[in-house]
């Protein structure tokens, strides 16, 4: 504990005198442009009976260039440098996380096809952006994705909204992603990943990431959304060897479902967030149910949040875990700090977080 109170001190008093400008944006022609743009991230953390049990590293540091190249031709390209110094990990390797182009379809005003490395279409929390999150970090420990980039994949789809924004969609055909080592089957099928969602209380969102924390754009809205995400024979089980069965492998498919929502009310200088999701899944990471419940209550500039998540593997001890928050943001989500505090059966934790968008 003596560890993590100095790094707490540390990103409190760069909490207390943040600043940030917008990132700058270049205009090439009436038609197109050019925006830079950054996220950083630090985190400490302290988890106790860890064999480290103090931890400061920084949890994201992306540069990201977007654009449009002309009228119904726009672009998206992010790198990241991950967990830096994470666990005192020396190197930090810079990844190209996101890439693609996004073209309207013609004729059309709120209908596009996507094609690179794209965020999977599955649910509400996994297409969130990192940079408008409700708590510190994603609720990940739900997310039992196989054969995925930090849950991107390459592929194409097309998305958009019917009805006045009130309906969304997005649906595409992606390879499965396969790195060195993984556990992929090179014979495997094309994936196929889709969402849908309704505006039961206001608009769908339509950008490329959905915004888990809407805080002081007195929106009131519920969005109920569906989705699914499936590859045949995704996946190659190695069996070890017995003394009496000889080593041996099986190929596993790959089926999730989810039905998630994401909802807000703000009035004045306060309101109200909630966030939910129930998934079920079958592939070669997690065979189970999983769910998350995330609230957030705030006044001003200051938020309280509250979450509980929930892992049931068909075979397998259940693992509950609570988590309350405290945040401030000093510039909306462009400087903004938590900390929080997880129990339950997973190991105690205290995280505390420092955010900057530029």
């Amino acid at each position: 504990m003596n560890k993590f109170l100095p790094g707490l001190a540390a990103l409190l008093l760069l909490l207390s005198n943040a600043t940030v400008l917008a990132g700058p944006k270049l205009e090439i022609s009436n038609d197109s442009y050019l925006q830079v743009g950054a996220l950083g991230q630090f985190q400490a953390t302290y988890t106790d009976g860890a064999a480290d049990q103090t931890d400061f590293f920084l949890r994201r540091a992306r540069v990201i260039l977007s654009g449009q190249m002309m009228d119904g031709v726009q672009f998206f390209l992010e790198t990241d440098s991950p967990n830096a110094g994470k666990a005192g990990a020396p190197d930090a390797e810079v990844d190209i996380q996101d890439a693609f182009i996004d073209l309207r379809l013609p004729g059309c005003s709120n209908h596009w096809f996507k094609a690179g490395l794209i965020l999977l279409p599955f649910s509400l929390e996994n297409r969130s952006g990192a940079s408008s999150l409700l708590g510190n970090d994603y609720n990940s420990e739900v997310i039992k994705l196989p054969n995925t980039f930090v849950w991107r994949d390459y592929g194409a789809e097309f998305h958009g909204s019917l009805a006045n924004k009130k309906f969304g969609y997005v649906a595409g055909v992606y390879d499965g992603y396969d790195t060195e080592g993984s556990t992929k089957n090179p014979e495997a099928d094309f994936r196929y990943t889709a969402h849908v969602c309704a505006g039961i209380i206001g608009e769908v969102e339509t950008g490329w990431f959905y915004n888990q924390n809407r805080i002081g754009k007195k929106l009131t809205y519920l969005t109920l959304g569906a989705g699914m995400d499936r590859q045949d024979e995704a996946s190659v089980l190695a069996i070890k060897a017995t003394p009496t069965v000889p080593a041996s492998s099986r190929i596993v498919d790959s089926e999730a479902f989810v039905l998630d929502l994401q909802s807000g009310y703000e009035v004045d200088d306060w309101g109200v967030i909630l966030n939910a999701a129930w998934y079920t899944w079958d592939n070669i990471v997690f065979e189970g149910d999983t769910m998350f419940a995330e609230s957030g209550v705030w006044i001003g500039k200051t938020m309280l949040t509250g979450k509980y998540s929930f892992q049931d593997p068909d075979a397998g001890a259940t693992t509950e875990d609570y988590t309350l928050g405290l945040h401030h943001f000093l510039k909306g989500h462009t400087v903004r700090g938590g900390v929080e505090y997880r129990w339950g059966d997973s190991a105690d934790q205290i995280l505390a977080s420092l955010q900057f968008l530029l």
